[in-house]
């Protein structure tokens, strides 16, 4: 009888797991079937929406009335056919997307080119391209929107930013998800053949300094001279863009534009500041001081725009970051001249670039830190404004021995200040410590850890240190960390001890965390070593 039902209930487990996979296959087919089906629809529509007037690709979405656009649209009938191919293989919505493109012939995204589309870009809402403004939308006709067309000079324009270049994006849904989409470039002249002006502003212009993000400094006083010209240890970077901008030495801009053009430069919100000529060649170069007398401590906006016989190119814009005051170190640990009780000492430096009147400056250059012990250079890592000593091979803090050492960090930010801060420290270890180690903050405990937890505690010895390579941790009787991995679970600087397994629990499980460290004190032996545990229960 046993073997009977223990028989039924394997064929029903090997019946349910082959109806589950034979399910899975079945989806996974459909899917593909469906995929397939999709992309052929879309192609083919995809190429109806472009093959109508170019002046006629609107956005448009089957699942409004009259596709969002009007009655009397002149493609309605193309809009309808698409509706009925696709609902023929029970695809229930489409949607076309329309970005108007212009070339980028002012470098609006920094990104050094003159030749690359960019989308028309409208963050203030007034219907403006905020670096060209000759694309907009404009009602000429006022029946309330802009879906119309107009002769001027002898040209037809549209009421829509008047690029000559759209990105039309089709996407197919079904039960209202997103099956597949396809998205392509048109432009008027592909079908015409013929080239007719947009709207586009017809000159170029390309700001090569100061670069896009980069950072400006000042040499007008003697003690930015100094942090400017302090020898330190490593070089910067090759890729780290410095332009001096001060009364002695005002900013220099230089790029290239169409020419004998004119370049108006303006500074935030500023005028024209000044207005230099590019050469028979379209270089231009200067060094205005009303320019650099415009600049403000933190965040500037250097703009651009070359104009010539009526006619204007794009508004080119570089974002600057003008730096007037120099690093600084703070919290330096050990503390400068004090004793710290214990051979695995946590040495670090916080490193800060102030501003004398922001909180925008140009921010620490990692590749330039050195921490020195003794003279020497030692590995450390920076990480949250800290520059920690860390040992090479453990990963954590350093075990010394007990004596004085003289610690020095040379640093600099990026826009070429440079500090160093130089300090004492002394360790010392009693070989008496009456108290055992101490382990507190324990978590998660109780009965509502997530599934997947952070456990950790704090391990501290405020008389003898704590051992780094004696720190064990157990999770539900197995080692997750001992000396072997320590460096990647402890913080020396923090006191702390944390973990996360790898995979999530069950909820509803329970889990025991044992935890164990030592001090270096040898005396009394039953103090040397403390042992916690704690448990928890996963919500």
């Amino acid at each position: 009888m046993l073997e009977t039902v223990l028989a039924m209930v394997i064929m029903t487990t090997v019946g349910v797991a082959l109806l589950s996979m034979i399910q899975r296959s079945l989806m996974v087919s459909y899917k593909a079937r469906e995929q397939m089906t999709c992309s052929r629809m879309v192609q083919t529509n995809s190429a109806r929406v472009k093959n109508a007037d170019f002046y006629y690709i609107f956005a448009a979405d089957s699942g409004q009335a009259n596709y969002g656009l009007w009655t009397a649209y002149p493609y309605k009938a193309t809009l309808d056919g698409i509706q009925a191919t696709l609902a023929s293989s029970k695809f229930d919505r489409f949607r076309v997307q329309v970005t108007f493109m212009r070339r980028d012939t002012s470098d609006s995204n920094g990104d050094g080119l003159t030749s690359d589309l960019v989308p028309f870009t409208d963050n203030n809402g007034n219907n403006i391209d905020d670096y060209d403004s000759n694309i907009k939308y404009l009602d000429q006709n006022l029946d309330g929107d802009f879906y119309d067309t107009y002769v001027s000079g002898g040209r037809t324009v549209a009421e829509q930013p008047d690029t000559h270049i759209k990105k039309v994006r089709f996407d197919v849904f079904r039960r209202g998800n997103l099956v597949c989409s396809q998205t392509e470039l048109v432009s008027l002249e592909q079908f015409t053949g013929d080239y007719t002006p947009s709207s586009e502003a017809s000159l170029s212009l390309l700001i090569s300094a100061p670069v896009n993000n980069g950072f400006l400094y000042s040499l007008d006083t003697t003690n930015r001279q100094n942090a400017w010209n302090l020898p330190i240890s490593k070089s910067y970077p090759s890729d780290v863009s410095r332009y001096r901008a001060d009364s002695l030495s005002a900013l220099t801009i230089s790029g290239e534009t169409d020419p004998m053009a004119t370049v108006n430069l303006y500074v935030n919100a500023s005028g024209i500041l000044d207005s230099p000529a590019a050469d028979m060649a379209g270089a231009f170069l200067a060094a205005p001081a009303a320019v650099t007398l415009a600049l403000v401590e933190g965040a500037d906006q250097l703009r651009g725009q070359a104009t010539k016989d009526g006619y204007t190119s794009p508004i080119g814009q570089r974002d600057l970051i003008y730096d007037t005051q120099w690093p600084a170190a703070a919290s330096l640990s050990p503390a400068d001249g004090g004793t710290a009780f214990t051979k695995a000492p946590y040495v670090a430096a916080v490193l800060a670039d102030p501003g004398a009147s922001t909180t925008t400056t140009s921010g620490i250059c990692p590749d330039v830190i050195t921490l020195k012990i003794d003279g020497v250079e030692v590995n450390h890592s920076y990480g949250d404004g800290a520059a920690v000593w860390i040992d090479s091979v453990t990963g954590t803090v350093p075990v010394l021995s007990t004596k004085t050492y003289s610690a020095v960090v040379e640093f600099g930010d990026f826009a070429g200040y440079k500090a160093s801060a130089t300090w004492t420290f002394t360790l010392s270890v009693p070989d008496t410590d009456n108290s055992a180690p101490s382990i507190a903050n324990q978590a998660p405990m109780g009965a509502s850890a997530p599934a997947l937890p952070e456990i950790s505690a704090k391990v501290f010895d405020n008389q003898s240190g704590i051992i780094p390579s004696s720190i064990v941790l157990k999770l539900d009787g197995v080692v997750v960390v001992d000396s072997s991995n320590v460096g990647s679970y402890y913080d020396g600087g923090l006191e702390r001890v944390s973990y996360t397994p790898l995979s999530a629990f069950e909820s509803g499980s329970a889990h025991t965390v044992e935890l164990t460290a030592s001090h270096w004190a040898t005396a009394p032996a039953d103090k040397v070593t403390f042992v916690d545990s704690w448990s928890f229960t996963v919500q």
